[in-house]
């Protein structure tokens, strides 16, 4: 799967401080090792926030990046954030978008695998590798225009037209699912890619936050497939027969999150079924 020198993205989401629920270096080390050691060039990556904080900014979100451990001495590999205009427009023609804007750092790699830590979210009911992958990926104005209703709003063309970054956070839940998963498909357009999910310290809110709940369910282990809606809806169903309801639906009830599910896999990326395999 990865050729001799050729650049693998590590899409990782680097916690927000003070969180103590993202995924610690320790946890993906061994595996970015074993991607060196296959001749790959592995790098960790994601894309600045939209959200005021400290990793709104390239220098800031590399800092923090930094003080959770992702270096090359304790992670196996640097991390890289690219700067706003360092992007990737690239072309999907869906329902939402016709073009969809990419950080730089993995637009340019060849393999993208998606660490992700599996837990709930207030806008998508979980966040998995569809979402780590898709809106973790775009950069600060493709994820403004994920969460605007532009079609609703009186100043979408001036937006457009002044690439206005700006917290305009009118977007249904059902809208920002369905837009989240292009930006997925254009992310993943012509990449190898592999998902691991961590369902580990399953927290009810996103690492974006600056602090968080405990588990809602007692760890679970880690999953692997190489496709990302597969991998999502196996993690959303073993959460749930751990606490014997749908617990992202009990948390977050006006959250459907079959919407990023059915997208998916209505626009290609992958499928629903699956098959589970312990080892």
């Amino acid at each position: 799967m990865i050729a001799y020198e050729e650049l693998v993205a590590l899409k990782i989401h680097f916690g927000e401080p003070g969180n103590t629920a993202f995924l610690r270096p320790e946890l993906v080390k061994a595996t970015t090792e074993r991607i060196v050691n296959l001749g790959g060039l592995p790098f960790y990556t994601d894309c600045n926030t939209l959200y005021k904080g400290p990793r709104q900014n390239t220098r800031d979100h590399l800092a923090v990046a930094r003080d959770h451990g992702y270096t090359k001495e304790r992670a196996g590999a640097e991390s890289l954030i690219p700067e706003e205009n360092d992007q990737a427009v690239v072309e999907v023609n869906l329902k939402h978008f016709k073009k969809v804007l990419i950080g730089g750092a993995a637009a340019r790699a060849g393999v993208i695998l998606a660490l992700t830590h599996f837990k709930g979210h207030d806008l998508t009911g979980f966040g998995g590798a569809l979402k780590n992958v898709g809106m973790g990926l775009g950069t600060r104005l493709g994820k403004l225009r994920m969460h605007q209703d532009c079609e609703n709003c009186a100043e979408a063309k001036t937006c457009r037209k002044n690439q206005t970054i700006e917290s305009c956070w009118v977007g249904s839940p059902a809208l920002v699912q369905e837009k989240m998963v292009e930006y997925a498909w254009g992310a993943l357009l012509g990449k190898k890619a592999g998902y691991l999910n961590f369902i580990i310290n399953v927290s009810p809110n996103c690492d974006c936050y600056p602090h968080n709940d405990p588990p809602i369910v007692p760890d679970i282990g880690v999953l692997a497939s190489n496709d990302p809606v597969a991998i999502d809806q196996a993690s959303v169903d073993l959460v749930n027969q751990a606490a014997k309801q749908d617990i992202f639906r009990k948390i977050y009830p006006e959250m459907d999150w079959n919407i990023q599910l059915n997208y998916a896999e209505k626009i290609g990326l992958g499928s629903r079924k699956y098959n589970l395999c312990e080892i």
